[in-house]
């Protein structure tokens, strides 16, 4: 059915409905009818609203006036309805604990006089997206986390962030810092870019799409233009551009893997990640072996199935255990 596209509206509705006038919206009944999924995820959304009342006084709930501490600049006004959509639409795939977390979190952004502070995870084989209280949006690559914070007196927004994630940031006269692994801190306007912090990789990897970036380290610095690729080495703690192509440093947003001249090896921590699994490679395989083109295919199996016949390789499976040897 057509309504099942935005049924999260209905299950907003029907949560913020007084105790007394709680009723379930006939589009809400038949789609909660269709599959018993259906029905966990619903009880998920409940629960998620009952935790994060125990937690938060709602005498002391103002949501306007936190709305104006978090962001003074651009005089947003939000109402109890529009916060708890923020919440609920970021906790869609979600693990339950992670949930309650993040609405707690949420919450506790809208206590007067109190620095905000939000976060967010995604666990290997899983991404997510976050809605920050400056209306900025962060999508997470898998193996990713965000800790947003804001602080009223210095009028800063600071984020510590590992990980990959597509940034697009609102527009504000306040600071927006995003601190990451070697000590780089990446200094942001209203701006939309896709930034590589994984803190195993030896680089760090920004890519503009629209906007004004800045990476930093102690005496390094480098202002990004629209459409130009930079990289941070951590060894070195040196920055610069480098060549590529802008889209491909996103394609993990299509689920794509874009492979530049890429080894074995490469290719295989990009797969550990994306799946949650543990390859082990036949000693001197991993350098041996590079790839050209593009890879998008549902299970890690058929990702196997694809590389074993682009090259000389052969692989087993047993549990979430890959190995691989040349045939």
């Amino acid at each position: 059915m057509e309504e099942h596209k935005h049924i999260k509206d209905y299950i907003v509705d029907y949560l913020l409905e007084d105790e007394d006038e709680k009723r379930l919206d006939p589009v809400l009944a038949e789609w909660l009818a269709e599959d018993e999924s259906h029905r966990k995820e619903f009880d998920l959304y409940k629960k998620i609203w009952k935790e994060s009342h125990r937690y938060t006084e709602p005498e002391i709930f103002d949501p306007d006036l936190a709305w104006e501490e978090v962001n003074k600049i651009n005089r947003q006004k939000v109402y109890l309805r529009k916060s708890w959509k923020n919440i609920l639409y970021a906790a869609s795939g979600v693990a339950a604990s992670l949930l309650v977390v993040l609405a707690l979190s949420f919450m506790g952004a809208f206590q007067k006089g109190s620095e905000v502070l939000v976060s967010m995870s995604a666990d290997y084989g899983n991404r997510s997206e976050i809605m920050l209280p400056d209306g900025s949006l962060v999508k997470l690559n898998v193996g990713s986390e965000v800790v947003y914070s804001y602080d009223p007196k210095k009028k800063t927004r600071e984020v510590d962030f590992q990980g990959e994630g597509f940034f697009d940031v609102s527009k504000s006269k306040e600071p927006f810092v995003i601190k990451v692994a070697g000590g780089l801190n990446v200094k942001v306007w209203g701006t939309s870019f896709n930034l590589q912090a994984y803190a195993d990789d030896p680089v760090i990897q920004a890519s503009l799409v629209e906007g004004c970036i800045e990476l930093e380290k102690g005496n390094e610095m480098l202002r990004m233009k629209p459409g130009e690729i930079a990289v941070f080495d951590k060894e070195t703690n040196k920055i610069k551009q480098i060549e590529g192509v802008l889209s491909h440093s996103y394609g993990w947003l299509d689920n794509k893997l874009y492979m530049e001249d890429m080894s074995l090896s490469v290719v295989c921590k990009y797969l550990e990640r994306w799946y949650d699994v543990e390859i082990t490679l036949q000693p001197g395989l991993g350098e041996k072996i590079r790839y050209n083109g593009v890879i998008q295919e549902e299970t890690v199996t058929d990702v196997m199935d694809a590389l074993s016949r682009l090259s000389n390789i052969s692989y087993h499976v047993k549990g979430k255990h890959i190995s691989i040897t040349s045939k």
